[in-house]
């Protein structure tokens, strides 16, 4: 017995190849599906190698720990963040110069640069060298003398860069700080969820359909493999011994498509570097798989092909004559299939109130279990809806009936296309509301950028720094001084002290008519202002009085929420004592047109380094598609499933076809028209479609509405990308069932297969 059940396996295995081009079309198709899941299982199972790699090499680089007590001058080095943008890619900089020939040396790094000299990471080198890269290089004016190390980047596509830069130390407790050492505990960093569980939605979008197109392949051919199982029992195997060889003949697509699924894994490994997503790249070394969910993912091929088989052999009794399968009305359990629906809605339930409140594991499996639901619901929806419709014709009656009694087979062909539309409408329709919110100022009297540092009131120079911002074409700018004030009848922060020519002030503030000299106050600030000294335990400073001059004004945007009272005075009204001392914020405003092109915020950029590399820049206005890299794997991935769908369209509709073949003859010898018996056969697609994409619309809005909120994403839906989707999705069931049915129609209904019986 031992022996004879690897035999009957390995028979089977011969077997899968022996049924002429069914066969071989049978375990191509299935092997290619098989391929593909397990290509994607591989790379899932890389995914906590891939991490935590990254995350060493980015622990082993820390120079900045917050909250660290200051190091003293010695073998130290000085180091001062410089970050950037370009697209949309961060570049990750550092202004560096050491104080010892001792000082450590960053990761990566061979030696330390000299003055204006840098070494960049091997992407940052290749966008220097591209186009615009002039532009880029207006953020970084070093001269390259070489690249670094991987040690020292997180992935191949970091844009990174160590510049020697000999007056960083003069910027310290200013923005730059000494180290001892590198390798420092990070601060924690919040995550991403809302792109988590966005990356979960799609790859169970994705899956699902693959398991359903390898059971649509698992089924084709199906008669023939049938006839070989019942000349085995002819010949004296028992129906155990028949089920194991047929277990062993679905092992030959598993292991052909296992074998082809790593070499696409190998593959995906060497394009790695070149595929950055979510900013977030790996070198080919850091992706392998745990060794356990590696094994998982092998067992959960085998096993899905030994489930697939066994479960088309329920009903059925394999016999020497021929293999008969019970035929009975379709019995369906609402209750069961409601429990994976009912655990997605309790595990997305928080998200109703707190778009926080639910943690990111909780929400994708939530989001994962919502797209699950929808298999085992529209089997006992379709039965439903077809009591529902009227009576009509005699081609609708047919399939009125045969939709009843077996709507597992008449649904099993649109399941994987109603995943994907619920899938794709999801995706499709928090990308639409995405792009629309992504990085919008506050409000429209807001600037699209600003230019923040520390440093002394010189009105001359501030109207520098706005002219610099003016050269780029279609940019306005104005640059303003703040210091914290109170008056005496008041606590400390009611407000700041504002000094500005009249351009940059009338931006902050609608005024009456501005000249130099003119002072402009908003609230009630008394006769009289006390600057703040100190940062953290500010003190009372320098008493400023206030002209009685002083006309009102009204600030607008961001400022007229968050600011109660303050003083606006232009330069040649500011006290001369106030020139030159202190510690004042200069704040640079840039307003650029609600559509500026991406290369205007480049030169913004750019221009924001020449003046002040460690400056505070901010962007309030859209500069990139932070989710570019989901919607061309969304669409990539739509692609693939589409041509996977459309193939097991295909090879469900020919089986289901060939299977009925007898039934639709009996049909025809009894004096039903042909029309009408291919009409039955149409219908029998159609309403599963409807049904299964008014299932796929209803949960994939909840599915999509669920990702804007996550993502805290204002919940909007974009008509075009809930019924794109949805069109497709039609026109694909709709024209490969009339492209299978027409051309078999006369042979369906053909009676010469009545012979046998």
């Amino acid at each position: 017995m031992v022996r004879r059940i690897p035999a009957e396996i390995l028979l089977g295995l011969r077997l899968s190849f022996a049924g002429g081009r069914r066969a071989w079309v049978r375990t191509a198709m299935a092997a290619a599906g098989v391929a593909i899941g397990f290509a994607v299982l591989l790379l899932a199972a890389s995914v906590p190698v891939m991490i935590q790699a990254r995350e060493a090499r980015e622990a082993a680089r820390t120079d900045f720990a917050p909250g660290a007590p200051e190091v003293p001058a010695g073998d130290t080095l000085i180091v001062a963040g410089a970050e950037g943008q370009w697209g949309g890619d961060a570049i990750r900089g550092r202004l560096i110069w050491p104080e010892s020939p001792a000082a450590p040396l960053p990761p990566g790094v061979r030696a330390f640069p000299a003055d204006r000299q840098m070494y960049v990471s091997p992407a940052l080198h290749a966008a220097l060298a591209g186009p615009d890269g002039d532009v880029l290089r207006r953020q970084m004016p070093y001269e390259v003398v070489g690249t670094i190390e991987p040690a020292g980047l997180s992935g191949p596509a970091e844009l990174t860069y160590y510049a020697g830069y000999r007056e960083v130390g003069q910027l310290l407790g200013n923005g730059a700080q000494r180290v001892d050492t590198f390798g420092r505990p990070a601060a924690d960093q919040p995550d991403d969820a809302g792109t988590y569980v966005t990356v979960a939605a799609l790859v169970a979008t994705l899956l699902l359909p693959i398991a359903i197109f390898i059971g649509a392949a698992f089924r084709f051919g199906t008669d023939t493999r049938d006839r070989r199982l019942a000349a085995i029992r002819l010949v004296g195997a028992d129906r155990r011994a028949v089920l194991r060889i047929a277990v062993g003949e679905s092992l030959a697509p598993a292991v052909l498509g296992s074998v082809a699924g790593l070499t696409l894994y190998l593959l995906a490994r060497m394009w790695a570097a070149d595929l950055p997503l979510f900013g977030f790249s790996a070198f080919p070394g850091d992706i392998r798989p745990v060794p356990a969910l590696a094994a998982s993912a092998v067992l959960l091929v085998v096993g899905l092909a030994a489930a697939m088989t066994l479960a088309g052999f329920r009903g059925a009794t394999v016999e020497p004559l021929g293999v008969f399968r019970s035929s009975t009305t379709w019995q369906g359990r609402l209750w069961w299939r409601l429990i994976p629906l009912a655990a997605s809605l309790a595990l997305l339930y928080p998200l109703a109130g707190d778009a926080g409140a639910a943690g990111e594991e909780q929400t994708g499996l939530g989001v994962v279990l919502l797209v699950v639901a929808l298999v085992p619901l529209l089997p006992y929806l379709v039965p439903l809806v077809s009591r529902l419709l009227p009576g009509g014709p005699a081609s609708w009656q047919l399939a009125s009936q045969q939709l009843r009694r077996n709507p597992a087979a008449s649904t099993r062909a649109v399941t994987g296309i109603a995943v994907a539309v619920t899938g794709a409408i999801a995706l499709h329709t928090f990308l639409a509301a995405a792009t629309v919110n992504r990085a919008r100022p506050d409000a429209p009297a807001d600037p699209a950028y600003m230019l923040q540092a520390d440093g002394a009131l010189d009105p001359a120079a501030m109207r520098t720094r706005s002219a610099m911002f003016e050269t780029v074409a279609g940019v306005h700018a104005g640059t303003i001084a703040r210091r914290p004030v109170t008056s005496k009848d008041t606590e400390w922060g009611i407000g700041y002290l504002v000094v500005g020519d009249c351009a940059a002030l009338s931006r902050l503030a609608t005024l009456d008519r501005c000249a130099d000299g003119d002072v402009f106050v908003f609230g009630d600030v008394g006769r009289s202002v006390t600057l703040q000294e100190g940062d953290i335990d500010p003190v009372p400073g320098r008493r400023i009085p206030i002209p009685r001059s002083a006309r009102p004004a009204v600030l607008v945007g961001s400022d007229a929420q968050n600011v109660s009272r303050s003083v606006l005075m232009t330069s040649a009204a500011a006290p001369a004592v106030l020139t030159g001392t202190g510690r004042w914020l200069i704040e640079t405003r840039v307003f650029t047109g609600p559509d500026a092109p991406v290369a205007v915020s480049r030169q913004i950029r750019g221009v924001a380094a020449e003046i002040d590399p460690i400056a505070h820049f901010t962007a309030f206005a859209p500069e990139y598609d932070k989710f570019a890299g989901l919607r061309t794997a969304l669409n990539v991935g739509s692609t693939v499933i589409l041509l996977m769908m459309g193939l097991g369209l295909l090879l469900d509709v020919a089986a289901r076809l060939h299977e009925r073949r007898r039934l639709l003859g009996v049909l025809t010898a009894v004096g039903a028209r042909r029309s009408t018996v291919v009409w039955s056969v149409l219908l029998q697609a159609i309403v599963p479609l409807l049904a299964g994409l008014a299932l796929a619309t209803g949960i994939g809005i909840g599915l999509g509405a669920a990702l804007m909120r996550m993502s805290q994403v204002p919940i909007r839906f974009d008509v075009p990308a809930v019924l794109t989707p949805v069109a497709l999705g039609f026109t694909l069931v709709l024209a490969t069932t009339v492209a299978v049915l027409l051309p078999a129609a006369r042979r369906i209904t053909s009676t010469e297969d009545l012979r046998y019986e």
